[in-house]
């Protein structure tokens, strides 16, 4: 039986079992994720992360079905590991991707360092290939993923910080600008703003690679529930009630800040005028947004999780603030030559465009464990598995070339950081060609 078959199990020692989660499992796992993040908080069971585990598991979520929980349970039947598979699809310079997200990674403290999770993600990546997925991507702890094949390749967050003394004061009359709660008849204005949103440019480039939103996550996100995800979306509106703008902001306060997730205005609407009152509107949410911890203190400033660069960071530089380094998502490719083939008109326009332009020859790359070679016909592309050989072009340590693939790094920056990167002079210029840095804004959907 394929282990992304629902009714695969497999018979683990002193009686633990692999299989795929059921309905009647979710008691169990909602006290495993409870009882296992709360008590790293120290604050005993955690009522908003069972929320979300609950609104995972009641089929009415966007990006997971209730069945798609890989577990392993104890001989009593109890789920002492799991984690979820959810939808991740992202697009990489306007091209779609399918893509799997696993996510609430968790086990009981008596039973790790046995192995289980490592035979949970074997059973996730085989479900996220059989439903067509090429990659996969996860946020997490550091270097941790990289046991499974993932690697840092695209940008995750990118902050700034302004404490309540560096917000603008009002005038005492009333702001020009407010926040409404967005509902459903606002979906496609929320899409629009958005769309726009993404498509901002970073160093004359637009983003590579950004999260794809359509109307059944825009009502999930609107919708209520007790969970700290995901991201509540507001109208910015004006005196009128006219809409010009959305911000999204979280459901539940974590540490000391308000955290504002994204923030888009209507082409005729001028940030400067806009943000000081945006500011002081999102303060003013925080008397209504619960916090994780109740021994959590007073909100203490706003921190705008926007990206690597946002307009409104040049905006708030004179401020006192803080900014924040970016940290990354982990993604994993399975069949690299597989992903070339989807993205291939994308890299034929930029080798179009190029010195290079109607090249013909072999790029042979070798991961020191295995290959690929893209072959290159009068600028039409093509890749393939390869086995890997002292004859390649270029070279680059397991996963690392991820970090080109997904523009996070230029390959002089992994030539630099890496010993064992290298390329010749030529396939240097094709692969700086085909893979340029580029910064991408893949916007959390949970």
């Amino acid at each position: 039986m394929h282990r992304a078959d629902e009714h695969y199990q497999e018979t683990l020692a002193d009686g633990f079992v692999l299989r795929w989660g059921t309905s009647a499992d979710f008691d169990s796992l909602k006290e495993l994720y409870g009882t296992v993040f709360g008590d790293e908080l120290d604050t005993g069971i955690n009522h908003h992360l069972v929320a979300y585990v609950i609104g995972l598991l009641s089929g009415r979520h966007p990006h997971c079905s209730p069945d798609d929980f890989a577990i392993v349970t104890d001989a009593a039947g109890r789920v002492v590991a799991a984690t979820i598979l959810m939808r991740m699809n992202m697009e990489y310079a306007g091209v779609f991707l399918l893509g799997g997200r696993p996510e609430i990674v968790a086990s009981y403290p008596e039973v790790r360092n046995r192995g289980f999770i490592r035979k949970i993600f074997g059973l996730i990546h085989a479900r996220s290939a059989a439903r067509g997925d090429v990659f996969q991507g996860i946020t997490g702890i550091p270097y941790y993923y990289k046991l499974f094949g993932y690697d840092y390749a695209v940008t995750l967050g990118g902050a700034l910080s302004l404490p309540l003394s560096a917000i603008p004061t009002g005038t005492g009359e009333p702001d020009p600008y407010a926040l409404r709660r967005a509902t459903t008849d606002d979906i496609l204005q929320l899409q629009m703003l958005y769309e726009r949103e993404r498509s901002r440019m970073h160093e004359r480039l637009p983003m590579l690679v950004t999260s794809r939103i359509d109307a059944a996550y825009w009502r999930w996100a609107i919708g209520e529930t007790g969970s700290h995800e995901p991201w509540r979306p507001y109208m910015i509106i004006d005196a009128q009630g006219d809409v010009v703008g959305s911000v999204g902001v979280n459901r539940v306060r974590h540490g000391e800040e308000a955290i504002v997730s994204f923030c888009a205005t209507e082409p005729h609407i001028r940030l400067a005028e806009v943000y000081p009152s945006l500011l002081r509107a999102v303060i003013a949410l925080t008397a209504e947004i619960p916090v994780w911890d109740s021994r959590s203190k007073p909100c203490s400033g706003v921190r705008l999780v926007l990206g690597v660069d946002h307009p409104l960071y040049q905006l708030l530089q004179p401020l006192h603030h803080l900014s924040h380094t970016a940290y990354g998502w982990y993604i994993r490719v399975p069949d690299l030559a597989r992903l070339i083939g989807q993205i291939v008109t994308v890299l034929e326009k930029r080798l179009a465009q190029s010195m290079h332009a109607g090249y013909s020859g072999a790029l042979l790359l070798d991961f020191y464990r295995d290959g690929l070679e893209i072959t290159i016909t009068n600028g039409k592309i093509q890749a393939k598995q390869w086995a890997g050989s002292p004859g390649a072009h270029a070279a680059y340590p397991p996963q690392v070339f991820l970090q080109q693939l997904f523009g996070i790094h230029s390959l002089p920056e992994l030539i630099a950081a890496h010993m064992d990167v290298r390329a010749n002079p030529t396939s240097a210029q094709l692969l700086q060609i085909l893979f340029p840095k580029q910064s991408s804004w893949l916007l959390p959907m949970d």
